[in-house]
């Protein structure tokens, strides 16, 4: 009878493991009804190498392109050649058993919250980030705790025509939120009152913590590492239960922004309700670039920095994580936002491609 249960068992093991294995899994590959300016009725049969770990399927009716794979077990990649206004093109489609497609962890991070304060951003983000890894609630006060407050709630001053401010890199700059002192100061990055903290104090706090982390920017980039390989990167960590924070533009062009109601209307019971807000400037296309000069080691240097500099965390992407077509972050300041890799390799390339992997123990 033992041996029996026993048989019983190891088949039931067997069939789980062939059909986990081996078991077909369609992936939408092209949505094109979506693309109208891109007339995909030109679709043709697929041509591939590796048709035994994969087939292409074409709904013409519905106007989408799926992959289903046979072999979850290798690593391929297939060539995807389409007919489109008498041309031949082609898209290549890299699997790889071990990153998930669409991935999304979102639902993984119990406590997405607004930042508290104007210029918080960086902070608060940390804050949600190490509530996620240490299974412990991480307020913003205990972060803003942890800054380097050299340059914290401090104004310019102009010395030789010049006008002096903190680094970014080695402290908060800047006033972070309302204060009065005999007048109203607001902090704003247009008018120098405050900007914020950039990746390598930020890194600082989560080895406070004990949270091993990387930092990546466009220091790192060579013709072997590109920015569209540096979001692969990120994207694949992201698929291994990592988190990412990254620095980009607030802006959004208006024919990206997902959402209709202004930040001003956004608070924390909206965003539990899923209600979130656009990040609406009046142009992208202006220069906006701001520049102040600091003191290190006995010499005068310059920062360029970005009016509207924000920090956010990555949270899922779409389609495949060397090609995605939409990456999904959580904003601080307005919430939930899906924007086509486009538009977000624009915000983030403004920031020269900051980023931290904080790595999941």
């Amino acid at each position: 009878m033992h041996k029996l249960i026993r048989k019983i068992l190891f088949i039931i093991l067997f069939l789980s493991y062939f059909f986990h294995t081996f078991a077909s899994d369609k992936i939408l590959l092209w949505d094109y009804k979506k693309y109208d300016w891109v007339d995909f009725n030109w679709v043709a049969d697929v041509s591939t190498s590796n048709s035994k770990l994969a087939i292409i399927i074409n709904d013409k009716v519905n106007k989408k392109l799926y992959l289903d794979i046979v072999d979850k077990t290798n690593n391929f990649n297939i060539d995807i050649f389409f007919n489109y206004k008498w041309e031949t093109r082609k898209f290549t489609y890299k699997y790889d058993p071990k990153f998930k497609e669409n991935l999304d962890i979102s639902n993984k991070i119990k406590i997405k919250r607004l930042q508290k304060r104007p210029l918080s951003c960086e902070l608060a983000v940390t804050a949600d980030i190490l509530t996620y890894i240490k299974w412990i609630k991480i307020t913003e006060e205990e972060v803003l705790e942890k800054v380097d407050k050299t340059y914290f709630n401090q104004l310019t001053f102009t010395y030789d025509k010049k006008i002096f401010w903190g680094n970014p890199n080695k402290w908060f700059v800047g006033y972070i939120d309302y204060y009065w002192d005999n007048k109203n100061i607001k902090p704003t990055q247009r008018w120098l009152t405050g900007y914020g903290v950039y990746e390598k104090p930020i890194a600082k706090i989560y080895d406070s913590y004990w949270v091993k982390n990387d930092i990546i920017t466009i220091d790192n980039h060579n013709d072997s590492f590109t920015a569209n390989s540096h979001l692969t990167f990120l994207l694949k960590n992201v698929a291994k239960w990592n988190m990412v924070q990254l620095w980009w533009d607030w802006c959004t062009r208006e024919e990206y922004e997902d959402w209709t109601i202004d930040k001003i209307q956004i608070d924390q019971y909206k965003v539990n309700q899923k209600i979130y807000a656009k990040n609406y400037c009046s142009t992208t296309l202006l220069d906006r670039k701001v520049e102040w000069y600091y003191i290190e080691d006995y010499k005068i240097k310059k920062n360029i920095g970005l009016i509207w500099e924000h920090a956010f965390y990555l949270l899922w992407y779409e389609w495949w994580v060397s090609n995605p077509t939409k990456i999904i972050v959580w904003d601080s300041d307005t919430g939930y936002h899906k924007y086509d890799t486009i538009e977000w390799m624009r915000k983030w390339s403004l920031m020269d491609y900051k980023s931290i992997v904080i790595h999941n123990p």
